[in-house]
């Protein structure tokens, strides 16, 4: 695997934090490993959106079912949030 010199602008608190999370394997071993975790997450999350537009575009129940479902789900969220 070939790697690439860049140049980033980090927040110096998040940048002191994972200095000392690296320890001795060092801090661009730390960021590479991050950075595919962070990579594989969204494309993981990209991949289920992707399915449920699928599901949703073939999703039978009809219309209005759909509305009150949404409905209640948006009072339950509200009702948590309080």
């Amino acid at each position: 695997m070939s790697t690439q010199k860049v140049s980033v602008t980090l927040e110096s608190s998040a940048l002191d934090r994972a200095r000392k999370a690296a320890g001795p394997r060092g801090l661009s071993s730390y960021l590479d490993a991050a950075l595919e975790e962070k990579l594989e997450r969204d494309e993981r999350r990209q991949a289920l959106l992707e399915y449920l537009d699928e599901l949703e575009a073939t999703d039978p129940t009809p219309e209005l079912t759909t509305r009150r479902a949404n409905r209640r789900a948006a009072r339950i969220i509200e009702a948590a949030a309080r």
